[in-house]
């Protein structure tokens, strides 16, 4: 990928599927008596889910792929199915988040609840992902010309200069913390 607003988004998709390995990798807990999940390790996971993803990345695909229908190309139905993934994502985001704020709060969930919930939610997170990079971002390089990145890029600078330096390293962190934990 030549174009910089892409090589970002793909980053953003290889840093949301390492989380992704790991909140699977803390859900298998839920059906494995050998395994114990993390309940601060889970919420750090849906913290980082529902805020990086959610506030600086899929806004930024939003303006590539309304920018990518007004060129007409074929198959305009897959855009518009992943346009509608980011509203359902962040809904199922914020009915995990939930289930797990109740288990960190001691309120009983049914164990069958969380696990069948994570695991729609993986499923749907990792589809989207192999959507948008094996066909939507390959069809932003070929149809999208040198102007519409520049004005993509000047609509997408607020979002992106949204996130202040403090929060940027902050996240960083986060992503750094998650991924290590897991490792440990």
């Amino acid at each position: 990928m030549n174009n910089a607003i892409l090589q970002k988004l793909n980053t953003d998709h290889k840093n949301i599927a390492k989380v992704m390995y790991c909140l699977r990798a803390q859900i298998k807990g839920y059906d494995d008596p050998e395994m114990e999940p993390s309940i601060s390790q889970i919420m750090d996971i849906l913290d980082y889910i529902s805020t990086v993803p959610e506030r600086w990345h899929h806004p930024v695909e939003d303006i590539v792929f309304r920018r990518l229908l007004d060129k007409k190309p074929p198959h305009p139905e897959q855009i518009r199915a992943v346009l509608r993934e980011h509203e359902d994502l962040e809904r199922l985001t914020m009915e995990l988040k939930n289930a797990f704020e109740r288990v960190a709060m001691d309120i009983a969930v049914p164990v069958v609840h969380l696990y069948r919930t994570a695991t729609i939610y993986l499923s749907r997170q990792m589809l989207h992902l192999d959507a948008e990079e094996s066909v939507l971002f390959p069809m932003a390089e070929e149809y999208l010309e040198d102007n519409d990145w520049t004005e993509i890029e000047e609509a997408t600078n607020g979002i992106i200069g949204s996130m202040d330096e403090t929060s940027r390293l902050e996240y960083d962190h986060l992503l750094d913390s998650i991924i290590n934990a897991q490792i440990d």
